[in-house]
């Protein structure tokens, strides 16, 4: 049997500053048999008698005393080692910096971070908004611990982990050519008013890719070069728009209506972090909620 455990001494501890086993169990949220069978086990194991009982009282021995002021300081460490472990969980001290493209900042980032804050009282949280190069930048300048972006790329000091799946959809006006239409196919595009998206963005860059591999022409008299700004446009200027269905979720706007596109078209969405980011308790956590409401959005199970 070892003579000394962490939680023998600190049942010795406890007994000894209240001199009461009943109120040493309840500072630690263990039973009264539980204390006094730690003591028994304690005595045992190195050979003396630590208390004895005097009209109901818990009274220290003389080696008792000796033991206590060798081990209160371990003790006193212990504890507040326990106290920073607590203060760490719940993030006091602690920041979470996110960047994100334009397209989760409206529902998906804040819920996440709700969730976070909920567990983590303490954290401090600072949210910006981002293209993905201007994201690595700031990942490698260290102003940015979690990084969400839209579609695959190769950076050698980046991290990259893939959080789940979009789609891209139709949004038009209500009255709009391509309502008459169940499913709106890429070449139903070249028949109607269209906004067009920059090819720089990832949106604009996989549906370009896709009229490119067809063969297909599609009109930009007017392109929008910030997905915030596109749901707008449309409604304006009565021109249909391919964007992705989170934007055409949370635009917020009326008379517009969302279409599916044939052939269905992917984004994939990744996070992106740096060296020790990537482990942070608080960047894991926000991490796994968006990951898990992206799972819910995708089997139909959330909607704002």
């Amino acid at each position: 049997m070892k003579p000394l455990t962490l939680q023998r001494l600190q049942v010795f501890c406890a007994v000894y500053e209240r001199q009461s086993i009943t109120a040493a169990a309840r500072q630690m949220n263990l039973s009264q048999p539980t204390v006094s069978r730690h003591l028994r086990d304690l005595e045992a194991a190195i050979g003396l008698t630590l208390f004895v009982l005097d009209k109901g009282r818990v009274i220290p021995t003389v080696e008792a005393d000796a033991i206590y002021n060798e081990s209160r300081f371990l003790y006193d460490g212990i504890s507040r080692l326990e106290r920073r472990i607590d203060s760490l969980r719940k993030g006091v001290g602690t920041r979470l910096l996110v960047m994100s493209v334009g397209l989760f900042t409206p529902h998906f980032v804040p819920n996440a971070l709700r969730k976070v804050l909920d567990a983590m009282p303490g954290l401090r949280v600072a949210v910006d908004v981002g293209t993905a190069q201007q994201q690595i930048q700031a990942i490698r300048a260290g102003m940015v611990d979690v990084g969400l972006v839209i579609g695959k790329f190769q950076a050698d000091d980046i991290s990259t982990e893939p959080l789940g799946r979009g789609r891209l959809v139709v949004l038009s006006p209500k009255d709009g050519p391509l309502t008459r239409l169940d499913r709106v196919r890429l070449e139903d595009l070249s028949t109607a008013p269209m906004l067009g998206l920059t090819p720089r963005g990832p949106i604009g860059r996989v549906l370009n890719e896709a009229l490119l591999e067809r063969g297909l022409p599609f009109d930009n008299t007017v392109t929008g070069n910030t997905l915030v700004t596109v749901p707008h446009l449309v409604s304006a200027m009565q021109r249909s728009a391919v964007v992705d269905e989170f934007t055409a979720a949370f635009h917020g706007l009326d008379g517009l209506v969302t279409l599916p596109l044939e052939p269905d078209l992917p984004l994939e969405i990744q996070s992106i972090s740096i060296g020790a980011s990537a482990s942070k308790v608080a960047s894991q956590l926000f991490l796994k909620e968006m990951r898990q409401m992206l799972v819910d959005w995708e089997a139909g199970k959330m909607r704002f």
